[in-house]
């Protein structure tokens, strides 16, 4: 038997959520995402190797502490380096990486999409008379 509890979330993290849902896992209950959430990792490779850290709780952890992506990309690398550009990601569920930076831009492409189609909503009718 399974035994579920309630869990808050804010509200960006449940939208975060249900898009996921919607884009990607759209045969999964929310409630089994939720099971999934937190399984993100994070791969840094150098000429030393590979560095991973996780996602828990919503915190980054890289050999036993929280650490911010850049404090990660300076630990691995022992050098100061972009971020976006070298680390990747494995999303929970996913057994592809992919590069931090392609998923900002799925992101940016994805916000400026929904932009727009809400201005479109929302837009007045245009008078064809006044154009």
């Amino acid at each position: 038997m399974s035994y579920r509890a309630t869990l808050e979330v804010s509200l960006a993290t449940l939208r975060a959520l249900l898009d996921y849902q919607a884009e990607r896992a759209n045969n999964l209950a929310l409630a089994d995402l939720a099971d999934l959430a937190d399984g993100t990792k994070l791969r840094i490779s150098s000429s030393s190797g590979k560095h991973y850290a996780d996602v828990v709780c919503g915190e980054l952890i890289y050999e036993g502490a929280v650490v911010s992506p850049n404090q990660f990309v300076t630990a691995s690398l022992h050098n100061v380096g972009n971020a976006w550009k070298v680390i990747c990601v494995q999303l929970p569920g996913d057994t592809d990486w992919t590069p931090a930076l392609r998923l900002r831009h799925a992101a940016m492409a994805h916000a400026f999409r929904t932009a727009r189609r809400k201005a479109e909503r929302t837009a007045p009718p245009v008078d064809p008379a006044t154009g």
